[in-house]
């Protein structure tokens, strides 16, 4: 894999009308990837993907988070989710 991997990626919930921090998905070369889940009611999503991996429509395969970077990928390749949104803010959060 030749980009650089998303080091922090929070899952939003917008089903509620302003965006609702709902779980983060952090990597890390020391722990792998990890997810804590900020919101009970709408991070269950994020614990989902992390419990069964993500569809990578472009790779054809689930990916898990043992998988690391690939991962991390995966996650920013779901667009097409009409209440939640997946961004990449490993630079920090989006103003």
């Amino acid at each position: 894999m030749t980009e650089k991997t998303p080091t922090l990626i929070t899952l939003y919930a917008y089903a509620s009308g302003e965006p609702k921090r709902a779980a983060e998905f952090r990597w890390s070369e020391d722990k792998g990837v990890t997810v804590t889940v900020v919101d009970p009611e709408w991070g269950v999503v994020g614990k989902q993907f992390y419990d069964e991996g993500v569809l990578w429509r472009e790779r054809a395969r689930r990916v898990l988070p043992s998988e690391g970077p690939a991962f991390m990928h995966a996650l920013l390749s779901r667009t097409s989710m009409s209440y939640y949104g997946l961004v990449d803010e490993s630079d920090g959060p989006a103003a």
